[in-house]
């Protein structure tokens, strides 16, 4: 049982939330949400837009979104673009677009290619004007790119570690990031009616 006493800790969520659910979070001090935009199979997330406009009106102080790209699908710029432009044409209202960097069966089996496909997702959203941030780990990025392949460490990590600790002593540096921005913790949050992941980052 997690107590959350500051104002640090959030949600991210791959199904639909309700604002009255939102609402129900909040009450418990999780105070941001992120919530997926891009489903793995090369498609937007038909519920990110509900979702997030449910985020907001129960409260949430920031709503974030998240990107599950599809390596093996191809077309790089061609997806980050469809995930903006369906975003967009939604009037969804969010902070950051974080690249969630996992699971490397999905990826393909060249660190040379899925880096070219991380790039290429990269300088698509740059050009579209957003703020990008990276999810992973350390045994997802070194599976995926390779230990040698250093990132774009001027984009903020989000690093998944389900130690259930609220700090980042446990941070071993990977990808060129010595520092990392939020960790997400835990998976097994289960409050409200809703299942999440939790996250924390210390006060600013």
């Amino acid at each position: 049982m997690y107590v959350f006493v500051v104002a640090s800790y959030g949600v991210d969520v791959s199904q639909p939330v309700s604002e009255s659910a939102f609402k129900c979070l909040r009450g418990q001090n999780l105070q941001f949400a992120i919530v997926r935009c891009f489903h793995s199979y090369g498609e937007p997330d038909t519920n990110a837009p509900a979702t997030v406009a449910a985020a907001w009106a129960g409260g949430m102080a920031h709503v974030d979104v998240y990107m599950f790209p599809c390596p093996k699908c191809g077309n790089a710029a061609g997806q980050a673009s469809k995930a903006v432009s369906y975003l967009r044409q939604h009037g969804v209202k969010y902070g950051m677009m974080w690249l969630d960097i996992e699971q490397p069966s999905l990826w393909t089996g060249s660190h040379s290619s899925n880096i070219a496909f991380f790039r290429g997702l990269l300088t698509q959203l740059d050009l579209m004007g957003v703020r990008v941030g990276i999810y992973s780990s350390a045994y997802m990025w070194n599976s995926i790119f390779g230990s040698s392949y250093k990132g774009p460490t001027n984009y903020s990590l989000w690093y998944a570690h389900y130690d259930g600790e609220p700090s980042f002593s446990d941070f071993t540096p990977f990808g060129g990031w010595s520092h990392p921005g939020m960790k997400q913790f835990s998976d097994a949050g289960s409050k409200c009616g809703v299942s999440y992941d939790i996250n924390w980052y210390p006060p600013l």
